[in-house]
């Protein structure tokens, strides 16, 4: 079977062969199932729902604010699913506050990669650890982190967030933020 070009592939001479083996692929495809006696799957088209139905989170699932921008949660959580926000395992995050879940996703796309090293501590942890007595990783309130960054940047961004009550940098790189007062140490 022989495909002529002619227009603009006309100087495209390999496109007009690939062009027509593939045609004539389907076409010689079409034939030997029809001489064969069974036929072709029809193509079948999926309906997408109604413009009311494209709202509903039923049919949707999760979908952005109004606003158009993803929930503080959401937006920490698809940090995580592409890998910028790394979890420990002894971190869990479905306590933490959403605006410093914020900050971090935040300090994620800004700086680089975040690694969350501590969030919610028992008791128990929480001294073997070294924090304070009343700390507010107790009450899953505090983010430990580290930023693989120029850390003088972080900090400095940090302290402009009005989120961010605690702030404290330590001597292994590790940073801490909580949603307390606004203090160092």
């Amino acid at each position: 079977m022989g495909t002529e070009c002619r227009g603009p592939h006309s100087r495209r001479r390999g496109f007009c062969v690939a062009l027509g083996l593939v045609i004539g692929g389907a076409l010689q495809s079409a034939a030997h199932a029809e001489s064969e006696g069974t036929t072709l799957p029809t193509m079948q088209y999926a309906s997408l729902p109604s413009a009311e139905k494209m709202k509903a989170p039923a049919a949707t699932g999760s979908l952005p604010q109004a606003n158009g921008s993803l929930t503080p949660s959401a937006r920490f959580n698809s940090f995580v699913g592409l890998g910028s926000i790394v979890l420990r395992s002894e971190a869990p995050t479905g306590c933490l506050p959403a605006a410093l879940k914020d900050v971090v996703a935040d300090v994620s796309a800004k700086f680089g990669s975040v690694s969350v090293e501590s969030t919610h501590r028992s008791a128990g942890r929480n001294r073997r650890a070294g924090g304070a007595d009343h700390s507010l990783h107790l009450a899953c309130r505090a983010i430990d982190f580290r930023v693989h960054s120029r850390i003088r940047g972080v900090m400095a961004y940090l302290r402009s967030r009005p989120e961010v009550g605690g702030l404290k940098i330590y001597r292994n790189g590790i940073i801490h933020i909580d949603n307390g007062e606004r203090r160092s140490w």
